[in-house]
């Protein structure tokens, strides 16, 4: 049986696209383009896909 890695390349792409959604809405002072919800669903379908796959 494989053994299975933690998501980590996700995990970090839904945490700057968090801080990129916050900066959008004026909670962080950040100069960053928008574009955070795209990274958020990006992240989101591969950590489902990666634990939906094993059941």
């Amino acid at each position: 049986m494989k053994k299975r890695r933690f998501p980590t390349l996700a995990v970090i792409l839904l945490v700057v696209a968090i801080s990129w959604l916050l900066s959008d809405l004026g909670y962080l002072n950040v100069d960053i383009p928008w574009i955070p919800v795209i990274l958020i669903i990006i992240a989101i379908g591969w950590i489902i896909n990666r634990y939906a796959s094993r059941f």
